[in-house]
């Protein structure tokens, strides 16, 4: 018999106090799960720290804990720790969800990109990045049910893509110039990131995990900066389809997306603030608008008829990552627990 959202569960969380696995806890924490009980692990740089999940602080232990009678465990660990763990999990016989990479290249491994990808007898599941979640959505919205030829792009990469720590680093280092006081040591990057571009982001996970999902056929060139905001992800992106259709048919099948949230005009820099009659209409959807959404958000969809009449479409793309990431791993949790 499935489990439903109310049926009680005994979850374990690896790596609960880095970015993504707080973020976990957070909308774990506002769904309508029955968690009987929630076991939190990090290194021990975090022990005899709490996390707070249904209304009380609750203690990070630093000892992997017994996960016989767990019904699920999530990784979000740094991927040579995951591994390990993996062993674990699969000598004890539990659910296993690798938010982390560390298996996803494996062809064993489902990589799950919707619940259809789920079965009750997959012991592990890799969830896809947040890059490969968003591109894969899209490129599929925007063929249809024909096939993607080839698909060029730049991702837009926040601090937050470096961890807390490229976080701090950013806010450390633009105070320091605001107040013209000496600039503190580099963070992560391992150079000054304030009011800079840095050509480069680390997006080889991503692209081998849109190369299994996509297939060898299609041509995929995605480059990346990274850029001084301190959350978000954003990016510029190229895609040429085999059947030719119109920009009509492209745009509700975006609209049609689950995963996808077509905005016409963002609030763009401006935020909140009105915008007056006669002035410039706001861009969008910006790095900032996607804070905290669920979707990726998309806009500024236009035909590339250089390239062909009807087979190649330009768009941008902006999402929150660890919001899009989390969701997603619950969905795809959810089905396996549902499955079992």
């Amino acid at each position: 018999m499935g489990m439903s959202v109310s049926a009680p569960r005994r979850i374990v969380i690896f790596g609960i106090t880095g970015q993504v696995g707080q973020e976990l806890v957070d909308r774990l924490d506002e769904s309508d799960w029955n968690v009987v009980e929630l076991v939190g692990v990090a290194s021990a740089d975090s022990a005899g720290t709490t996390f707070s999940f249904g209304g009380h602080d609750l203690d990070v232990t630093a000892e992997a804990p017994p996960l016989a009678g767990a019904d699920l465990v999530f990784l979000c660990t740094r991927q040579v720790e995951a591994l390990e763990i993996v062993r674990d999990c699969l000598k004890a016989e539990v659910a296993c969800l690798d938010l982390t990479g560390a298996v996803s290249a494996q062809d064993a491994v489902p990589l799950a990109y919707s619940p259809a990808d789920v079965t009750a007898t997959a012991p592990l599941l890799s969830i896809p990045s947040p890059t490969a979640l968003a591109w894969d959505a899209v490129l599929r919205a925007v063929a249809g049910d024909g096939a993607v030829v080839r698909a060029t792009g730049t991702v837009l990469a926040s601090a937050a893509a470096r961890g807390r720590a490229g976080v701090v680093a950013l806010s450390e280092e633009s105070i320091a110039l605001f107040n013209q006081s000496e600039s503190p040591d580099p963070g992560p990057a391992g150079q000054g990131v304030a009011f800079d571009v840095l050509p480069g982001a680390d997006l080889g996970r991503a692209r081998a995990e849109l190369g299994r999902s996509l297939g060898e056929g299609v041509a995929l060139s995605v480059a990346g900066a990274e850029v001084p905001t301190f959350v978000g992800e954003a990016a510029s992106v190229l895609i040429e389809v085999e059947a030719s259709t119109d920009l009509a048919s492209v745009a509700a099948r975006l609209e049609a997306h689950p995963l996808i949230d077509v905005v016409a005009d963002g609030p763009g820099s401006r935020g909140l603030v009105a915008v007056e009659d006669g002035e410039p209409s706001p861009v969008g959807p910006t790095m900032r608008d996607a804070a905290g959404e669920s979707g990726v958000q998309v806009g500024r969809l236009e035909a590339e008829a250089a390239l062909g009449e009807g087979t190649a479409f330009r768009l941008w793309l902006s999402m929150d990552p660890l919001r899009v990431v989390a969701d997603h791993a619950l969905a795809i949790a959810d089905a396996r627990l549902t499955a079992s």
